[in-house]
């Protein structure tokens, strides 16, 4: 004769699959809400990153640091030409912050129109000024117009970069500047 096994169950199978189903909803859930507050750590991680930028101004001369974002502020220091620097990303009312800065107070505030996230090509010769008819120089990158050039003059270049030109006239857009004579 055969031994019969009887199996004590605490569940039917219908109570066992919705079991299952109950913890792997559960599992999703969690899955989704770890991930989620990893994309929101990684955000505010963005917030804390910093990066490089220039001064794109002419040569010998300096951009003035200022101690809150705002052309009455107090000046704390100056930036000069070409320098390499440090941002934490925080612009305001047109200012980029500046960090690691060798002054007193360490940081400091630079009116953005002199700011660029790429490293400066010295250019230092003169460049033909292409395009129809003239074109606008402007008092700092994007700013306002100060006087026009002629088509086909000659302009001194002394420094390129992000899509602008550093000149004798002023700020120009380098898609107006030709090449070396």
């Amino acid at each position: 004769m055969r031994n019969k096994v009887h199996t004590l169950s605490l569940y039917s199978r219908r109570e066992m699959a919705w079991l299952i189903a109950g913890v792997l909803a559960i599992g999703i859930f969690l899955g989704v809400a770890v991930s989620c507050f990893v994309v929101i750590q990684a955000a505010e991680a963005e917030d804390g990153m910093m990066y490089y930028c220039w001064i794109l101004c002419k040569p010998g001369t300096e951009v003035l640091l200022r101690e809150k974002p705002g052309k009455r502020a107090e000046v704390v220091g100056a930036v000069g030409c070409g320098q390499k620097m440090i941002t934490d990303g925080r612009e305001k009312n047109g200012y980029v912050h500046l960090v690691d800065v060798k002054n007193e107070t360490g940081d400091g505030w630079v009116y953005a129109g002199y700011v660029v996230y790429v490293e400066p090509e010295m250019v230092n010769e003169a460049r033909e000024i292409i395009g129809g008819g003239r074109v606008a120089c402007r008092k700092w990158i994007d700013g306002k117009r100060t006087g026009w050039v002629k088509s086909g003059g000659y302009v001194t270049v002394y420094a390129m970069a992000d899509g602008w030109a550093v000149t004798g006239k002023g700020y120009i857009q380098s898609r107006y500047i030709g090449g070396a004579e």
